[in-house]
């Protein structure tokens, strides 16, 4: 005799009847539960039910494949329907979902997990030989790929010309394909800078992968030995998926180089890619593309900036624009937010509240970020000392809404407080300056910097640009709250205590090559020279009476186009022919007519705006 098939509805009645199966402490409310929809389809729970505690439970039952493709978009929709009937919160309401076959089920439900603003949890419902269910097994979401995001840890090789550097790009790629990473990019290109003409260098970056995807990779590649030394090595690190990234095709022998036809080899990361990919710096650029990397639809620029960090991929610097009726956009917003100011808790909980502040306007509203967040404050203030700004915390994030723009920024404060850096050197780096590049090195410094900060009373101010000048605010629900006091700037430590100041900055330009060099260049720069002999002309110039600030927003020389934002002075002149410019000092001092009215009035940057100083 034929058995009789087992349907969907004699599957749902037996667990209906047997909550057991799925949870202890169940009980039912109903099966076909009706939810009417004023506005679409209406649906019926399969089964509804409470749990031990109390809360909402929906329980969806499919048996075949072809039917599991529905439960996803039933369970969206039956969720919203219940807050229609119900006056309930997200965390009031469970959704359960069973099926006999999850063939078809298991990514979707994965994704639907990962993303669903409230409990779900799923099983494999197992049916005894007359198509009974007898019990019910949790299901564990697979893993799902993640969306690109190029690591870390780069590296560099130099070659003596075009041909060597083109022999390497196979051999490099065949050395890192037998490690088993497959989707990597080598970008070959010329640099242009006279130090450095006629060479030519490969870049190496690759899709970053969990951790546990690098040790399966590590397992099976290194021997006992090895693998023993490096997991001793990476449980004291922070960052160990950066760590295995590296370690996977190089901890055996080192990175090659002679081999390959390089002369040298260096480590880079994203920072050291902002300034190698910068415009200009590079030519006869050619990007080889490995695994999925080699889609036509993924332009090399884009890979490029990915590499320099503008995608969030530095842990440092992070420019994004998002519209806030986008989630998607403002999920990877949030992401990277959290990802830049990771030892920054102060600025991380301000900008998450800008962002919110923002996304409660309604509507589409725009918000562009742009931070640099190094976690290095004793190198801020040695560079600000110099009068350089890049190595200086700072971000802006400017909110459009209807055609209004708001604009916030933050940059350090400082309270006054006299410095004392041989204490600070004492007591957070066992006792002199070795012990911080040291860790620096090691990165360990970026976790002290709260501490550094708090003991040389600096702080993270926020701002809102407005006129006449500045103010520091804070974000209260919809509101944005001025919040009262003087305002000064960390420079302004520089200013009062030179010489202690004078001491770190000392440290600096004779233990750290790079940065010695970075300051010497900005220094002997044409616009820094101009500068400096621009306040020597001004020295004995009659200071306005009138404190005046500059009315309107004035960003890049009318001549040059070099940003005003790094300098100290922009000068309103008349040029020759009468015509009317804001200026930097190197363009006043080459084509500008003097100082005085009707010729050319010299502004200062200060906290409040460009002030009035001269002419």
């Amino acid at each position: 005799m034929a058995r009789t098939k087992i349907t969907e509805g004699d599957i749902r009645d037996h667990i209906a009847a047997n909550l057991d199966l799925v949870e202890q402490g169940l009980t039912l409310v109903d099966t076909e539960f009706h939810l009417p929809n004023r506005q679409g389809a209406s649906g019926f729970l399969d089964i509804f039910g409470r749990d031990a505690v109390g809360k909402l439970v929906i329980i969806e039952i499919k048996r075949t494949d072809a039917a599991a493709r529905e439960a996803i978009q039933e369970l969206y929709k039956y969720e919203s329907l219940l807050r229609e009937k119900f006056l309930i919160k997200a965390t009031d309401v469970r959704l359960i979902l069973l099926s006999v076959e999850w063939h078809e089920l298991a990514i979707p439900y994965a994704e639907f997990a990962a993303a669903a603003p409230f409990e779900v949890t799923a099983g494999a419902i197992v049916l005894d030989g007359r198509g009974v269910p007898v019990a019910i097994n949790p299901i564990v979401p697979p893993t799902l790929s993640v969306e690109r995001k190029i690591g870390v840890r780069h590296f560099l090789w130099g070659f003596p010309d075009e041909a060597a550097a083109a022999n390497a790009v196979g051999l490099i790629a065949q050395r890192v394909r037998r490690f088993g990473l497959d989707d990597f990019v080598l970008i070959q290109s010329r640099a242009t800078k006279p130090i450095l003409r006629g060479r030519h260098f490969l870049y190496f970056a690759q899709r970053e992968l969990r951790l546990e995807e690098y040790m399966k990779l590590i397992e099976v590649n290194f021997s006992g030995c090895q693998l023993d030394e490096f997991r001793e090595t990476i449980s004291e690190l922070e960052d160990q998926v950066a760590e295995a990234s590296d370690a996977l095709w190089h901890f055996d022998g080192g990175a090659p180089c002679r081999d390959l036809g390089a002369d040298t080899a260096e480590i880079a990361h994203p920072e050291k890619g902002n300034v190698w990919f910068e415009s200009g710096a590079q030519e006869d650029i050619i990007v080889h593309r490995f695994g999925r990397f080699d889609d036509p639809w993924l332009e090399d620029q884009t890979i490029i900036d990915e590499i320099r960090g503008e995608g969030g991929e530095s842990d440092c610097r992070l420019r994004f624009s998002v519209r806030t009726n986008s989630p998607p956009q403002m999920m990877a917003l949030r992401k990277r937010v959290e990802n830049v100011f990771f030892y920054n808790d102060a600025w991380l909980g301000i900008v998450m509240q800008l962002i919110r502040y923002a996304e409660r306007k309604g509507g589409s509203a725009r918000i562009d970020l742009i931070v640099y967040s190094p976690d290095d404050i004793l190198r801020a203030i040695a560079a600000s000392a110099c009068g350089f700004p890049g190595y200086v915390p700072a971000f802006s994030l400017e909110v459009e809404c209807n055609g209004t723009v708001e604009r916030f920024f933050g940059y350090p404060e400082w309270d006054g407080s006299p410095p004392d850096f041989d204490r600070i050197f004492v007591e957070h780096f066992s006792g002199d300056s070795s012990g911080y590049f040291l860790a620096c090195h090691f990165g360990a410094n970026r976790s002290l910097n709260g501490d550094i900060m708090a003991d040389l009373g600096l702080s993270y101010g926020v701002f809102r640009e407005g006129a006449p000048s500045p103010e520091r605010v804070r974000v209260q629900g919809a509101s944005i709250v001025p919040v009262k006091g003087a305002i000064r700037p960390m420079n302004q430590m520089a200013l009062e205590h030179h010489e202690e100041v004078g001491k770190l900055v000392e440290i600096f330009m004779t233990t750290d090559q790079g940065f010695a060099k970075t300051i010497r260049t900005f220094l002997n720069s044409e616009h820094s020279m101009a500068e400096r002999q621009l306040a020597e002309m001004i020295e004995n110039e009659v200071s306005p009476a009138v404190d005046m600030y500059w009315s309107g927003d004035i960003t890049v020389c009318d001549l040059c186009h070099q940003p005003f934002s790094p300098m100290r002075y922009m000068i309103d002149a008349i040029l020759q022919g009468g015509v009317g410019a804001n200026v930097c000092a190197l363009c006043f001092l080459q084509v500008g007519r003097g100082m005085g009215t009707g010729r050319g009035q010299v502004y200062e940057a200060s906290r409040k705006g460009w002030r009035h100083v001269a002419g």
